[in-house]
């Protein structure tokens, strides 16, 4: 830790932290506001602040799902594994990734056929199972959403503190959190979605320039120039379970070890955080499907270029000495960390590239912070506080309990991250241990809302023992591997990897058993015909306060009901076969005939690095700019509205001093409307 090298001031960190924080959080809650005021949507219904209202395009929709997947810790474990395993780490990273946002596009069809009305996945469990299996998922979700939710902070401040200038690491932890807690309190998901939307552009506009950047140095030298010189670089170090311990082979070890616990580790993460499925509720039924396996498809962008081109650069020039840390080698912390990434943007693009990927950094974190205290304060509200404490509370309250919600998990998250910093864990740590707490649940989720057969008695039993053998087996083998338990041997990847497996696989085994032997069928029209309760609107914009059995869930099921049958079975089937395809792609036709004794020829490499760039430039056009145009009525009707408020207030001015108004400030008619 004394050994760390500044790359840039304090203040540039207190600038993002604070300065950049505060203009987002303000920027948000004035967009709040005036969606609210303009386009009608109230930010104080529960419909808006949990599942905006349902009816988010698809457009949006993508861009929201594309930066929920994009991580802060994915950016630097990125960089971190191709350091540590070769240029193939980083496709793993995207196959491991794009399989899940399929997967959540099938269960998301899925619930909007079956229960179209529900807020959250727990409310799924609570009415097909009852109280006992929806308090073990309760505990399960909740604790996924608490260790994505700091394990990101951890990841990020780490990086935040060693870009700029030392920054104390408690500080940044407490600091990433500080805005996201006020606009998310107050606009709720819509205003994730705009976040998520602003910060994704913002992302892929920085990983343009920097790509390039490295790509075009002089120190690189294009894709050629980069090729040679990581084969002229091979003899620095020797990467064992690569053939040749070569940096530029398909048959790596390490990466695909690394690839499998993404494969399995992320797929809990997402399927027992709700504020994945919330997305999907809320985006509109025709968006969901077509919104995810587009984010799917355009996924690897954020790691393909990203791996290829600054992973290949670190490892060229991490002996030379233009690295920051030169004379010496970087430390296991400093790697583990994933201070490759800022290490080599400092030695190759300077204070601007520093600058430009801290900033990506805090904004990548701050939308999965969002989204977490989303997720938490929905399941708070709905899932406990209603379904336990109080089940005819009205709208106000349950707003009332999302807030607080927002607040208390905010400051406990921050708090947690940095209990976790001081007993030594770091960002690879605890991306390999948080899947054992989730994949438990997994298999079980998914039975829960795809297979009428699953039993009461096998979703309870299926998690527990998941969650106990996967435990015990990650003890078992870093002790057997060893001969300690320590959060060393604890972190390394096999025990990791046989632990989530076995988390993974066991609740499924468990849970087709035990429904095969009591053969029960559960009649999916019982979802239909179960009220969820949605508190009613309160009173104080006027409107009349509305019972949830007779108003809003009415209208919901109303308009589930007018859909189309045929279209809700087309897209189960085209998300059933996009789920089967992208698995066969990304972890069978592609990877594994590079699974041999084979380095990368000059002609491959400058293959995918062009591919790569492609589809990242692509990227950008359809989750960066798609949404700005197919927003644009939006916009206009809302800059319409501030123009004529703006006049409105202009002309009151006047008529305050008892001036006569100018011809050119003439407004129209109090009777004039917005078009």
């Amino acid at each position: 830790m004394s050994e760390q090298v500044q790359l840039l001031s304090q203040s540039v960190g207190y600038g993002i932290l604070v300065g950049v924080g505060g203009a987002f959080a303000i920027g948000m809650i004035f967009t709040t506001k005036f969606l609210s005021k303009y386009l009608h949507e109230n930010h104080k219904s529960t419909e808006t602040f949990a599942v905006a209202n349902r009816n988010v395009g698809t457009a949006l929709t993508t861009s929201a799902v594309y930066s929920s997947w994009s991580w802060a810790t994915e950016l630097l474990l990125t960089s971190t594994m191709v350091y540590n395993y070769g240029i193939q780490a980083s496709y793993f990273y995207g196959a491991g990734i794009s399989i899940q946002i399929a997967v959540m596009a099938l269960l998301g069809i899925h619930a909007k056929k079956k229960i179209p009305q529900a807020h959250t996945s727990l409310e799924i469990i609570s009415l097909r199972y009852g109280k006992a299996v929806h308090i073990i998922f309760l505990f399960i979700c909740l604790v996924n959403n608490l260790f994505a939710c700091s394990s990101m902070i951890v990841g990020a401040a780490g990086a935040i503190s060693i870009i700029a200038g030392n920054l104390h690491i408690v500080a940044s932890m407490m600091l990433i959190p500080f805005s996201v807690l006020l606009y998310t309190a107050f606009g709720g998901l819509k205003a994730t979605f705009i976040t998520d939307f602003v910060h994704t552009l913002i992302l892929l506009l920085v990983l343009v320039i920097l790509n390039t950047a490295v790509l075009t140095s002089d120190l690189i030298g294009g894709i050629n120039g980069l090729y040679d010189k990581i084969r002229a670089h091979e003899g620095d170090r020797y990467i064992d379970g690569n053939y040749q311990g070569s940096y530029l082979t398909g048959k790596s070890h390490g990466s695909i070890i690394f690839g499998l616990l993404l494969l399995f580790g992320n797929l809990g993460l997402c399927i027992m955080d709700s504020s994945f499925w919330q997305k999907t509720f809320s985006a509109d039924q025709r968006s969901t499907v077509p919104a995810y396996l587009t984010s799917a498809v355009l996924i690897f962008s954020n790691v393909w270029p990203l791996g290829a081109i600054i992973g290949g650069a670190s490892l060229v020039i991490s002996k030379t000495d233009i690295w920051p840390t030169y004379p010496r080698e970087m430390t296991d912390y400093e790697i583990l960390s994933g201070f490759v990434l800022p290490y080599t943007l400092k030695a190759i693009v300077g204070n601007g590239g520093c600058g430009a990927i801290l900033l990506v950094i805090y904004l990548a974190v701050t939308s999965t912070v969002s989204a977490q205290l989303i997720s938490v304060s929905s399941i708070v509200s709905f899932d406990i506080f209603k379904r336990y404490f109080r089940p005819d509370a009205d709208n106000k309250q349950m707003i009332w309990v999302s807030h607080v919600t927002v607040i208390i998990f905010g400051l406990f998250a921050s708090g947690f991250s940095i209990m976790l910093h001081y007993v030594g864990t770091n960002m690879t740590w605890l991306g390999y241990f948080t899947p054992l707490l989730s994949c438990p649940g997994v298999i079980p989720m998914i039975f829960a809302i795809t297979w009428s057969k699953q039993s009461w008695l096998a979703a309870l039993v299926a998690p527990i023992a998941g969650l106990v053998s996967g435990i015990a087996v990650w003890c078992g083998v870093a002790y057997g591997f060893s001969g300690e338990l320590s959060i060393e041997s604890l972190g390394g990847q096999l025990p990791c990897l046989y632990g989530v497996m076995t988390a993974m696989i066991l609740p499924g085994v468990v849970s087709i058993v035990i429904s095969l032997i009591q053969n029960q069928t559960f009649d999916w029209g019982v979802f239909q015909s179960l009220e969820l309760e949605v508190a009613p609107d309160d009173e104080s914009d006027g409107s009349a306060r509305y019972s949830a059995k007779h108003n809003e869930i009415e209208e919901i099921i109303e308009v589930s009901s007018q859909a189309n049958e045929r279209s809700l079975n087309f897209w189960i089937k085209v998300a059933t076969f996009a789920v089967i395809f992208i698995l066969l792609v990304t972890w069978v036709l592609w990877p594994l005939p590079l699974y041999r004794n084979w380095i990368f020829t000059k002609a491959y490499f400058n293959g995918y690095v062009t591919v790569g760039l492609i589809w990242l430039y692509s990227t950008l056009l359809i989750v960066g700019i798609w949404p700005l145009w197919v927003g644009r009525r939006s916009f206009m009707i809302v800059a319409r509205g501030l123009i004529h408020d703006y006049r409105q207030a202009k002309s009151n001015r006047w008529k305050k001093q008892e001036l006569p108004l100018p011809e050119s400030s003439a407004v129209s008619s109090g009777n004039e409307t917005l078009k």
